[in-house]
């Protein structure tokens, strides 16, 4: 029998209901999920868990099934023997068959990962546009075993927390918000966000720590042009101000505009931080730009490409699309040639 666990998934703290206290190899994840710790080193990894169907059934009979196939043990309380890596869905029926409530054991132990990354690399990416509170959690789900999010947790260690989240439709990412932060002061404590995730029967939790300035990554710099040979860089809209409290530094790349004009190209003499925010472009360049947070070492944003306005006509003239981000001339030509070779449409 499946069941729709959670609702909608809405984010939730740990419950200690039904089970009361913490036993020494299960837990009550929250109600109807129970998490059992399972000692693989162990010759032969098992453990007893206590199972109840509901206080108002005490005197009844009650049938139980795991995924479906009957069990032997009858009435309101079993102990059931969860060995290695087998959890199930335990569910209880009245003496008619008619079901009447379930439990859902998950394993916590398992070497193989559901997630992809690793120790050093760590499993959850998190980031944020600016320092307005709200920041957001990523992940991937490593091949053949897309999962299902069971609880997330997003917390200061040592004061109230007022952290909220929500959970993206395809259980991938959440977005959250500290709604007792406040930028103007100094980020005393950190955030500890701890996810929990489940395939088939087993369960995983990954936990990452960091402060907002840590984890602080700008959008994509905007570059205005001012004349026939200088931009100006301006602060992406979603960075906080006063931009003078929140200063950004910037570093400029120039690439040669016959070259590959890709801001990943590794074409350029120099990168060049800067604080101001005018450039000098040389005749025969096209310029990639990105920001930083100035007072902290936190993350670079992508780069933005600008390419002046006589380049990007060369491009039109040779059938190149504006909307791509890397500008050529041996791109545009072989374009060109290209819409040029190819046939028209037959009469």
């Amino acid at each position: 029998m499946q069941f729709v666990l959670l609702g909608a998934l809405l984010i939730i703290m740990r419950s200690t209901s039904c089970l009361e206290a913490r036993g020494n190899n299960y837990e009550v994840l929250q109600p109807n999920v129970v998490v059992v710790e399972v000692n693989l080193a162990d010759p032969s990894p098992m453990v007893q868990v206590p199972l109840q169907c509901q206080e108002s059934h005490e005197h009844e009979e009650i049938i139980w099934r795991n995924d479906d196939v009957p069990l032997l043990q009858r009435g309101n309380e079993i102990n059931i023997t969860v060995e290695e890596m087998l959890g199930g869905n335990y569910t209880c029926h009245d003496s008619m068959g008619s079901f009447l409530n379930y439990t859902l054991v998950l394993i916590r132990k398992s070497s193989r990962k559901i997630l992809t990354g690793s120790q050093y690399t760590g499993y959850i990416k998190c980031s944020t546009q600016n320092y307005n509170g709200s920041f957001q959690c990523a992940w991937n789900w490593r091949p053949r075993r897309t999962g299902e999010v069971v609880f997330v947790k997003a917390e200061r260690h040592s004061q109230v927390s007022a952290i909220t989240c929500s959970l993206s439709t395809n259980q991938l990412s959440i977005s959250c918000l500290d709604q007792s932060y406040c930028p103007y002061s100094e980020e005393l404590d950190q955030i500890f966000v701890n996810v929990g995730v489940r395939y088939l029967y087993r369960l995983e939790e990954y936990s990452l720590t960091f402060f907002i300035n840590e984890i602080v990554k700008p959008d994509r710099v905007r570059i205005t042009r001012i004349d026939t040979r200088r931009i100006q860089l301006e602060y992406p809209d979603t960075w906080s101000i006063p931009h003078s409290y929140f200063p950004l530094a910037f570093q400029v790349m120039e690439l040669p505009r016959r070259g590959d004009c890709s801001c990943e190209s590794q074409q350029t003499e120099k990168i060049n931080t800067i604080q101001d925010r005018q450039w000098n472009v040389r005749k025969g360049y096209v310029v990639c730009a990105r920001a930083q947070d100035a007072l902290c070492n936190s993350t670079w944003s992508d780069w933005s490409l600008y390419i002046f306005r006589k380049q990007r006509l060369q491009c039109r003239k040779r059938g190149y699309g504006l909307s791509a981000p890397v500008c050529s001339l041996q791109t545009c030509f072989s374009m060109a040639v290209g819409r040029w070779l190819a046939p028209g449409p037959q009469p």
